[in-house]
């Protein structure tokens, strides 16, 4: 049972670091390779530009429903002390889980299209039917149909940046605020959607709608920050 010493000191702790953190207080975003960015801005046209934050990204909070940072765990064998009875286990590989993400569907299922057009793009460059765009009258054109892109042009950086409430010093000797402090940054490298789920429709009662996107990647980097965000 919690004792009040014990409950105020806990609160004490929690105000120092600024309080509890908060779930829905977080950033999502791409880096996408210039080729890609290319085909969003050519076949997404006006969309692509409601997403572009800057610096090569492309900020995908607004629609974001929810998303977990990947877990990471590590393979491991058995050694074995015949004669003390000790099992050890020694690390061996560390796995990176895979990332799920769900949106919000808008009126102009921009989620969908996004991630559909990035799937595309994988395999042959164009949105839809290849046969729409190939005549197959040779066997370079029916190879170029079906052929996969580069893995350098398709795969692309995630990243997720946490984000809390909290009153900090902007610069050090600076008098003024920022609402918000970011504790860490999650990179994750060389990333692309392996899947769109189905969607489910009804004509039942409405409900949101929601698209789920899996990735796969190669690795995650975790930094520890403590910069002021607006």
């Amino acid at each position: 049972m919690a004792t009040a010493r014990g409950i105020e000191n806990f609160m004490q702790a929690i105000g120092k670091s600024g309080g509890v953190s908060a779930s829905n207080l977080y950033e999502f975003s791409i880096q996408p390779t210039e080729k890609l960015s290319k085909f969003f801005t050519d076949n997404l046209e006006g969309d692509i530009s409601t997403l572009s934050i800057g610096e090569g990204q492309l900020n995908l909070q607004l629609l974001c429903n929810e998303i977990q940072l990947p877990g990471v765990t590590y393979s491991a064998f058995d050694v074995k002390s015949v004669h003390k009875g000790i099992t050890q286990k020694h690390a061996t590989a560390k796995v990176f889980n895979e990332l799920d993400v769900s949106f919000f569907m808008d009126g102009t299922s921009l989620p969908l299209r996004f991630f559909r057009a990035w799937q595309d793009f994988i395999q042959n460059g164009v949105i839809g039917n290849p046969r729409e765009y190939y005549s197959y009258d040779t066997a370079e054109e029916y190879r170029r149909a079906f052929a996969a892109n580069y893995y350098e042009d398709y795969a692309c950086d995630l990243i997720i940046t946490k984000l809390e409430k909290f009153n900090v010093p902007s610069d050090e000797g600076s008098s003024e605020t920022s609402d918000y402090r970011v504790p860490w940054e999650a990179r994750l490298v060389k990333a692309y959607p392996y899947t769109v789920a189905s969607i489910p429709y009804s004509a039942g009662p409405a409900q949101l709608v929601k698209a789920t996107v899996g990735f796969y990647y190669e690795y995650s980097h975790l930094f520890n920050s403590k910069k002021p965000t607006i």
